[in-house]
């Protein structure tokens, strides 16, 4: 009796007595039987403690050591006296058709909070993939209630017949709320106003990159919202003007030249402040060769300084004294870049004044992509969206 009993706190059961257990090379075979006690007819809520007759059932539990996992039930069949209802008695391990256990299947619900493929959850299992997916098709997310922020993204899925899906979330809390099936206007416009008016005045702050897609939808859509630009895009156009301006000068230089600054352009990416003693020495020597490249790489570390000024007033004052700088440089690149900002200044204001970014979105994007790669894709766009919002949630 003390062997059954520690047998069957290992094997996480209640209420059953396991008579038999039997192993193989790739399986173990669990004989169970329940403890006998009263049930109540579901015909008419009589009680009945009589036995119909007995059937045997096999059912597939969790993996363990490396092995399939089988139950072979000895199940109860009751008499009721009163109505003569025959019916089979309950159970906490498993449901009635089911060949499966409960746990069992909560298990493989829980395996896809990783990005992993549906095959090898299967493999892992001891099950088909068709399974599988039928489980996980339990899980469902309703569409969510807007916070009063809001950042958007796209992303390539590939899913659902587009190529490009939207995402939603709550930066403010770190909170993935949706995935939208493409980012085409009409389809943005028709997800937005589904929502009543009063919520969607609520929302204070939009968060996205300088995208005018998003900027008239969210213009048209939430009209007491403030746009947000993401600093991390707005950055970005400072280093592709910094590698137009490298590009250009490159192509000046011999061929071991071109070479080595072709390998090195990371230096003149990286923040002055950053460089170690041998980097800056590498850096001084880059900028000595070309004129060019010098002014365009005091462009590029006078607009991150002007970027990350602490308030709004120093911002100002900075990008003016950067405009003036770049008119004097004359690289078309800077110039360029310089009436981009003109045009977001206020949504980048609002960024500096608020701090809010995409920084959460990109990192839900890139365990997307993660997600996508060891799948091969995902072509089922509900499937899609319930993968990425059950691995973001879990």
């Amino acid at each position: 009796m003390l062997a059954t009993y520690y047998t069957e706190i290992l094997l996480d059961l209640e209420d059953v007595r396991v008579t038999k257990v039997s192993t193989d090379n790739v399986s173990i075979t669990i004989y169970l039987e329940q403890q006998r006690k009263p049930h109540t007819c579901p015909s008419c809520a009589a009680t009945t403690d009589t036995v119909h007759d007995y059937r045997v059932q096999a059912v597939r539990d969790i993996p363990m050591l490396g092995k399939s996992v089988v139950f072979i039930v000895r199940k109860r069949r009751y008499a009721c006296l009163s109505c003569g209802k025959r019916f089979v008695e309950t159970s906490s391990l498993f449901t009635r058709y089911q060949r499966m256990t409960k746990r069992l299947q909560h298990y493989i619900i829980s395996r896809f909070a990783s990005p992993r493929s549906a095959t090898s959850i299967a493999q892992e299992c001891r099950c088909s993939v068709s399974t599988v997916m039928r489980y996980f098709g339990i899980v469902s997310y309703p569409k969510p209630q807007l916070p009063s922020v809001v950042a958007i993204d796209e992303f390539k899925g590939n899913a659902g017949g587009h190529k490009f899906q939207c995402i939603l979330s709550d930066p403010a809390n770190k909170k993935l709320l949706d995935i939208l099936p493409s980012r085409k206007t009409e389809d943005l416009y028709a997800y937005f106003n589904s929502f009543s008016t009063d919520e969607r005045s609520r929302v204070k702050y939009v968060v996205m990159d300088l995208s005018p897609l998003f900027s008239s939808v969210v213009r048209q859509c939430f009209p007491n919202a403030k746009i947000v630009a993401d600093k991390f895009h707005v950055v970005r156009l400072a280093n592709w003007a910094m590698e137009s301006i490298r590009k250009e000068e490159q192509k000046k230089f011999a061929k071991s030249r071109r070479i080595y600054f072709k390998k090195s352009h990371w230096i003149l990416l990286k923040r002055k402040a950053k460089l170690k003693d041998d980097e800056m020495h590498q850096l001084t020597n880059m900028l000595t060769v070309s004129e060019r490249l010098r002014k365009a790489y005091l462009l590029k570390e006078e607009f991150y300084d002007m970027i990350n000024s602490p308030d709004q007033k120093q911002l100002v004052t900075r990008w003016k004294a950067w405009q003036d700088s770049v008119l004097e440089a004359s690289l078309p690149s800077f110039t360029k870049l310089a009436e981009t900002v003109s045009k977001w200044s206020k949504e980048i204001l609002t960024a500096v004044a608020t701090g809010y970014s995409n920084g959460f979105i990109e990192g839900c994007n890139n365990r997307t992509k993660v997600l996508k790669r060891v799948c091969y894709g995902v072509r089922n766009f509900d499937r899609f969206r319930n993968r990425i919002l059950y691995i973001a949630n879990c």
